[in-house]
């Protein structure tokens, strides 16, 4: 009497096996958390007539995982003015701190985007206000080594944007 039925589970086993074991270690990668920090500059665009517009430099700090598309993730930015800029004779500011939920493509070059909140400071000569909302964002990056640079574009108010320069480490 021969036992055919057993025989061919145990390849069926091994196969099935072998499968679950490389679908867990193609899986593993994407599982990883990763923390990263990063610091940027670039010009606070204000759309009103009249403002010479202020450089600011920022700070970020995220967490992020990896899914197969690239990356999702959660930062938070504080960004304060470097170089003032004027409006009617008087120095202008404008300092931002944010929460983000960021996504940034698979690949050596890739894409970003980010929606989030952020609470805006603005400073004109002694008058000031500060307002909190959404704020979106887009940009592009490139990976050298374990470095990131990144160019990005981000709606912080109606009538406020920043374009930034960024490295993320």
């Amino acid at each position: 009497m021969t036992n055919t039925g057993f025989t061919t589970c145990i390849p069926l086993a091994r196969n099935g096996a072998a499968i679950l074991l490389a679908a867990g270690m193609l899986l593993a990668p994407a599982a990883q958390a990763d923390w990263y920090f990063g610091a940027k500059t670039g010009p606070m665009m204000i759309d009103v007539g009249g403002f010479d517009d202020p450089t600011n430099v920022g700070v970020l700090v995220g967490h992020e995982w990896g899914v197969v598309a690239g990356d999702i993730g959660v930062e938070a930015e504080l960004t304060r003015t470097l170089d003032d800029g004027e409006f009617a004779g008087q120095d202008v500011k404008v300092d931002t701190q944010g929460l983000y939920a960021a996504f940034r493509t698979a690949g050596p070059v890739y894409l970003i985007g980010k929606a989030g909140v952020v609470r805006n400071e603005v400073e004109v000569g002694s008058s000031s206000g500060s307002d909190t909302g959404t704020a979106l964002g887009a940009g592009v990056g490139f990976s050298i080594g374990i470095a990131q640079f990144e160019l990005e574009y981000t709606r912080i108010d109606d009538d406020i944007d920043f374009l930034s320069l960024g490295l993320r480490f």
